[in-house]
């Protein structure tokens, strides 16, 4: 617990005051309270420019840093179109039959 304890307050001491001041109360408070390690990029983003360049880059998160997301979003995407075409075949077969049979049954 100490070293969580000791590489937090690295962490925290390592942004400049004036960014501090400017972060949002809620964010500010999960960094103090070690809930988050990272800043999430959409507020760094809403920073001003002079200040988005004096944030460490090790405590900025963003998705990029971890490739791993990019692979899972790809396959989650692909797994989506998938399920999707199968149900539309799924469908197209049913109706398929349904119309022979109601042809059957009605149009003799």
């Amino acid at each position: 617990m100490l070293s969580l304890f000791v590489r937090f307050q690295s962490a925290v001491d390592s942004i400049p005051e004036e960014v501090l001041d400017r972060l949002p109360e809620d964010i500010r408070q999960k960094l103090e309270d070690g809930l988050i390690d990272k800043i999430p990029q959409d507020i760094i983003d809403r920073l001003p420019e002079g200040l988005q360049d004096r944030v460490p880059a090790g405590l900025i998160e963003a998705a990029s840093s971890n490739p791993l997301f990019a692979v899972i979003g790809v396959l989650a995407i692909i797994g989506f179109g998938y399920g999707v075409i199968k149900s539309a075949m799924k469908a197209a077969i049913f109706f398929g039959v349904l119309a022979v049979v109601a042809w059957f049954l009605f149009l003799r």
